[in-house]
């Protein structure tokens, strides 16, 4: 996936690869189209012209011929002015074929062009425009899309949490062993063991977790 950006509002959009190949081809074929296209029109024409003309060459002739056959005593096919014009169709009929054979070719490298660009889905054409008012993104930038950065909110969030449950656990481990004190069952090491929690109850307590992340949590007393 590729991302990019709109600079303006932020919006953050993401393409694949075959989508963006789509849309490259798009341009491609919008080149070849804007080369074809002259020579495709001039070539028909080309051939609507040589078809105009063949069709003036052989009504022509066929008047010629019509005029003619009105006296009997002249040869027609013989005649000077019905060899010109037959000449002129014959002329006529080989520069049509010549325009036709230009013309299919031009029109068949034409619309296979025509006809892949047509075919492209609508969906792609909206991606091109879009991409036009996008910057591409950078690998960092792309990374801390996916991957934000955790919020200072969030961080003092998580270290008062972290906080509340050292201090629940602190008051489980100081619990049993006040009590012990407080009925005069405590051993020495117990009692070493409350201070110890104690102590560091109350720096936890002191833990300012507005400093998120750069806390320096006290050591864990060992139990």
């Amino acid at each position: 996936m590729k991302h990019y950006i709109n600079k303006n509002t932020g919006d953050i959009f993401a393409y694949s690869i075959e989508q963006l190949t789509q849309v490259s081809r798009i341009s491609e074929l919008e080149v070849l189209l804007q080369e074809k296209e002259p020579d495709f029109i001039t070539a028909g024409n080309k051939l609507e012209h040589s078809e105009e003309d063949l069709h003036d060459a052989k009504l022509a002739l066929q008047q010629r011929i019509t005029e003619l056959s009105m006296d009997e005593s002249i040869d027609i096919d013989s005649h000077d002015d019905v060899k010109l014009l037959v000449q002129n169709v014959d002329d006529k009929t080989a520069k049509y074929q010549e325009s036709l054979i230009s013309f299919e070719k031009t029109e068949s490298e034409y619309q296979v062009i025509k006809s892949e660009y047509d075919g492209i889905l609508p969906i792609f054409f909206d991606i091109q425009e879009n991409l036009n008012s996008l910057t591409k993104m950078s690998k960092e930038e792309v990374d801390a899309y996916i991957n934000p950065p955790i919020s200072k909110e969030q961080l003092i969030t998580e270290a008062e949490q972290q906080k509340q449950s050292l201090l629940a656990e602190s008051n489980s481990a100081i619990a049993p062993l006040q009590d012990a004190v407080d009925l005069g069952m405590a051993t020495d090491k117990e009692k070493a063991q409350l201070t110890a929690w104690k102590r560091y109850w109350v720096l936890l307590n002191r833990v300012d977790t507005s400093l998120a992340p750069d806390i320096d949590w006290p050591e864990k007393t060992s139990s």
